[in-house]
């Protein structure tokens, strides 16, 4: 006699006859194949969707970390780009993909918009303004600055070159992670507003763009790096910028950015110091480049740069920041030209500050990044 009992995957068989005997097997239920596959394609959607968000909403943060990450990623043109894309895929391919990779403008568009220096001005500029630096009797300067990491690295350099309670106090507005072509992130002029709204600042100190090397994004529209638009907006928001610094009070001081070790990421660095100039020039703002003094004997990019005629690392780890020897290195010429500034608005010699009396010398900071809020 046999018989069968099943518990679970398990199946108990049982004989009996002459000699007794009791075996045993597991058998395993099969899971439905509609299921697994369910479990698979929910996953990939899962991926997917987080992928999108974490490129769209971190890529100031990627970029200020990382600058070179998109710099230098190829980009294939696709047949299918002249057709209309959703708004999503769009801004992404437009904010990270080189110039030739996006879809092209539309014509009427290309046609209104300035794409020199000069149509620049034309369109977005009103007429210069010459810079008035009023100095009070009894009370310290006040210098705000502003802008993004680079910029809370040229607040440690002309606080330690300007502060001394008497002449000059150095107040820092600047913020990491920021810039002016990601406003749907963080919007510079909003924070700037915010905080001037309970401080004065007699000279504003503007330096800015390690996040700007990619696309704008308004509303649904997304415009790419450098193209007429780009150019066009990102022209106007400087403009806006210096306007609402001088609104307040101050006379403004645009600071350019330093030569960088790669070489897609400084060639897009460029394109942003030659619209600063541009516009500074404009607005009759003074425009004080980094360039000349971050670059070698034979104009190159080095992480060591002669001083005092020995090497010195003056660059962070990741060929974009400086270190703090560096950071005193890109604030000199502008500390120089705020002390001559003040010297002729006050129809006398410049004021005496710690470093005209000899300031001792600055710890080197090693190969430490010098900024005084981190990335």
């Amino acid at each position: 006699m046999l018989s069968l009992r099943a518990f679970g995957g398990w199946v108990f068989v049982v004989a009996d006859g002459s000699g007794a005997s009791t075996i045993v097997t597991r058998t395993r239920a099969r899971k439905p194949l509609l299921g697994r596959m369910s479990v698979f394609i929910i996953g990939i959607l899962v991926g997917v969707a987080l992928g999108v968000v974490i490129t769209v909403m971190g890529a100031p943060l990627l970029d200020e970390l990382y600058p070179s990450a998109f710099a230098s990623a190829p980009a294939t043109p696709s047949p299918a780009a002249a057709k209309p894309a959703p708004p999503a895929a769009a801004g992404l391919a437009a904010l990270f993909a080189p110039p030739a990779a996006k879809a092209a403008p539309d014509a009427a568009k290309a046609d209104a918009a300035p794409s020199t220096p000069s149509q620049l001005a034309a369109a977005t500029a009103a007429p210069p303004v010459p810079q008035a630096l009023h100095v009070a009797a009894g009370r310290p300067l006040v210098i705000g600055v502003f802008g993004d990491s680079l910029g809370d690295g040229m607040w440690a350099g002309l606080y330690h070159q300007l502060r001394d309670g008497k002449s000059y106090e150095v107040v820092k507005f600047s913020r990491a992670a920021t810039g002016l072509a990601r406003y749907d992130y963080v919007n510079i002029q909003e924070n700037a507003a915010e905080q001037l709204a309970n401080r004065h600042v007699d000279i504003a100190v503007v330096m800015v763009g390690a996040n700007d090397e990619q696309g704008i994004i308004e509303g649904h529209q997304v415009d790419g790096f450098d193209t007429p638009r780009w150019r066009q907006v990102y022209a106007g928001r400087i403009d806006s910028l210096v306007g609402l610094l001088r609104s307040r009070g101050a006379a403004v001081y645009w600071v350019g950015l330093p030569k960088m070790r790669h070489q897609a990421f400084d060639q897009k660095s460029q394109i942003l110091n030659a619209l600063y100039a541009s516009r500074a020039q404009a607005l009759g703002v003074p425009f004080i480049p980094t360039v000349p003094v971050t670059v070698d004997g034979n104009g190159g990019y080095d992480d060591y740069l002669s001083e005092g005629g020995r090497p010195r690392l003056m660059r962070a780890k990741d060929g974009v920041h400086m270190t703090m020897a560096g950071y005193l290195r890109i604030a000199s010429p502008v500390s120089s030209a705020i002390r001559a500034d003040v010297g002729r608005a006050q129809g006398a010699s410049k004021p005496q500050t710690r470093a005209d009396a000899g300031d001792p010398p600055h710890p080197d900071a090693g190969d430490a990044q010098g900024q005084a809020s981190g990335q």
